[in-house]
């Protein structure tokens, strides 16, 4: 057998970062990849007029995520610059019947804006309690803190109830999650790897003409990936790696001195592992927590909340949670709003059909913005719950779960190392995916040296 042979388990952005990686350096590399297309939760939606497109599902690429903007200069890709994820001027809010801009003093009774920026400024101050972000569970007080939850945490600011509600909803979409079901110890992590200064806004933006760009052209140079490869065991052995996997009506086994497994854990758990994982690992694997989320994307004739003085991002106690300006990057009259519903209710959303869920989302737009929905051209939408191979939108640590879990993420399991947003300090982003894809390619390229 080939020394320098490796399976790659996932064709997302981990492992193609990994794939990429290791076929550059001379491995023989195999990638096996359960759906027919590449990029995993990174998936743009094209079903739309005029070429335009949406996101429907990894977004944003933030201007300190050097490795994602490294592979858009790599394969020639523009980025569209769409402002911050945190706050923008122009933000509205549509909470308890009231909807408006958040700094209208006369329509909320208060400096909505000010006191949403009070949270940011105490979740800056609970961040200073974890003093490395990558290694959380060194903190002086990590298992107290991963024993609470956020939902705690935010019931004791001293703010305004409705910024106690936006932060909440910011949860259920940065996390997709419930804050009750958020580790408290993660959320200061969080604090402290990207908001330790509540003035500073790190700017966001999008691949021009769509994120799928990234893993397609990756693809491109990789010299063995199989599509349709549904992997269904993995014998973890101590001089290779045997795995089985599917595809059409047959089944395959190849064996390799490596493998990654670089897909959700979620569905990772669909994989017999014939014993051959350490007792950490397999806790790790069924364990671990995921959010819920889905994503309503409309496409509108004409960009009707620029006549409204409205950024097209608004935070609700509707049914959507999160709208915001799907092409803002981009010049044109069309365009397209996105619906991002995380948590509870994303997990609701995600058990309704497509068209409910399309009409839900319409509808509640209309109840913020009314008399716009005729100049709706096209719509889509995607449940990543309902994904076979995904089920679920991203890892959200539960309490109690960093301290139990955290190593045994960062380490291998003998021979099959971990990537995939779920095992990288920059959870829930693209640059964590291709971090951890990038640092364990790395790892196994000196151990096989």
């Amino acid at each position: 057998m080939n020394k320098k042979s490796i399976i790659v388990i996932g064709a997302g952005m981990s492992g193609l970062a990994a794939a990429h990686e290791l076929n550059k350096a001379g491995w023989n590399v195999t990638v096996l990849e359960a759906r027919e297309r590449v990029g995993g939760r990174v998936h743009t939606a094209r079903a739309f007029s005029s070429g335009l497109i949406a996101e429907g599902g990894a977004e944003y690429i933030n201007e300190s995520q050097f490795r994602m903007i490294a592979l858009a200069k790599e394969f020639d890709l523009r980025l569209g610059n769409v402002g911050t994820w945190q706050n923008q001027s122009g933000d509205w809010a549509a909470l308890e019947g009231k909807t408006g801009l958040m700094e209208d003093k006369a329509l909320w009774g208060t400096d909505l804006s000010e006191e949403y920026k009070q949270v940011w400024v105490a979740l800056a101050e609970l961040g200073k309690q974890v003093s490395d972000p990558a290694n959380p569970i060194a903190a002086i007080n990590a298992r107290e803190l991963d024993a609470q939850n956020a939902q705690s945490w935010i019931e004791s600011l001293q703010v305004h109830p409705l910024a106690k509600t936006l932060f909440a909803n910011h949860i259920r979409a940065e996390y997709t999650c419930e804050p009750k079901d958020f580790s408290l110890l993660d959320l200061a992590r969080n604090g402290a790897l990207y908001y330790s200064d509540p003035d500073a806004a790190d700017p966001a933006f999008r691949v021009i003409g769509g994120n799928d760009q990234i893993p397609n052209a990756i693809a491109s140079r990789l010299p063995d990936l199989r599509l349709n490869a549904v992997v269904s065991s993995v014998k973890v052995q101590a001089e290779e790696v045997v795995v089985t996997y599917k595809q059409a009506d047959s089944f395959h086994t190849i064996r390799a001195a490596y493998a990654i497994l670089a897909i959700p854990l979620t569905t990772a758990r669909q994989i017999d592992f014939d014993g051959s994982l350490p007792t950490a690992h397999h806790a790790m694997l069924n364990g671990l927590s995921y959010g819920s989320v889905t994503k309503v994307m409309i496409e509108y004739r004409r960009r009707f909340w620029h006549e409204r003085g409205w950024n097209g991002r608004v935070n609700t106690d509707l049914p959507i949670i999160y709208t915001w300006d799907a092409t803002s990057h981009l010049e044109g009259e069309r365009g397209i709003l996105t619906a991002y519903t995380g948590g509870e209710p994303g997990a609701a959303l995600t058990r309704l059909s497509d068209t409910e869920r399309i009409q839900t989302a319409v509808s509640a737009i209309d109840r913020i913005f009314p008399g716009f929905s005729d100049l709706i051209e096209n719509t889509q939408t995607i449940a990543w719950g309902n994904e076979i191979f995904t089920r679920g939108s991203y890892m959200a640590y539960a309490p109690n779960q960093v301290t139990a879990h955290w190593q045994a993420l960062f380490s291998p399991a003998g021979r099959l190392y971990f990537a995939g947003e779920h095992a990288t300090i920059y959870q829930g982003f693209m640059e964590g995916a291709v971090e951890s894809g990038q640092r364990v390619a790395r790892n196994i390229i000196e151990k096989g040296q």
